[in-house]
């Protein structure tokens, strides 16, 4: 009979996140998410797999947040437009400047090589049509607040190619010319 386990897998899966944020994938090896964790390495295996399936499981997690997140603002307000900028000003200084100084997990992950996992890839590209989907859903809910020019479709696939580059000026401002005024 197998012991149960003495952990907090989500706990483990944070931990593990952290390491491979600051680390990167190529840069991680199992002693430092073990070292981490607290966790021998027999444990982690058991629990996650692999360092793949546990980065996979981490990518997961750390997507799922940020989709709840914008579901739930994308998904509240009066207007696309206030949604949207809510959504904008709270996701972007997660990903950058002082509060996100290690950037966006997904787009490190790119940067790493990480993304040449062919699972790796798949879900980076899953979680970016998600999000995509969400701002186009909202943006088509609320066509009539913007001109007879505006395309929904269009403007959630910009305000999704922009925020994916970390260089980017994804500022309410940027959003005005991006969706009209």
């Amino acid at each position: 009979m197998a012991r149960p386990r003495s952990f907090n897998p989500d706990e483990a899966l944070d931990l593990a996140r952290d390491v491979f944020w600051r680390k990167g994938f190529q840069g991680t090896s199992l002693d430092d998410i073990t070292a981490a964790t607290g966790l021998a390495k027999p444990s982690l295996y058991a629990a996650f797999g692999d360092k793949n399936a546990l980065f996979l499981k981490v990518l997961d997690r750390y997507h799922e947040r940020i989709i709840a997140n914008a579901e739930r603002v994308l998904n509240d307000g009066p207007s696309a437009r206030d949604a949207i900028e809510r959504w904008l000003t709270g996701f972007v200084p997660f990903c950058s400047g002082i509060r996100g100084s290690r950037g966006c997990l997904s787009i490190n992950t790119t940067a790493d090589g990480a993304s040449d996992q062919k699972e790796v890839r798949k879900k980076v590209e899953r979680f970016n049509r998600k999000l995509e989907e969400l701002l186009r859903n909202r943006l088509r809910a609320d066509r009539t607040q913007f001109s007879d020019a505006f395309d929904p479709d269009s403007v959630a696939h910009t305000i999704m190619a922009i925020s994916g580059d970390e260089t980017a000026c994804l500022t309410p401002g940027c959003y005005y010319v991006l969706c009209g005024t």
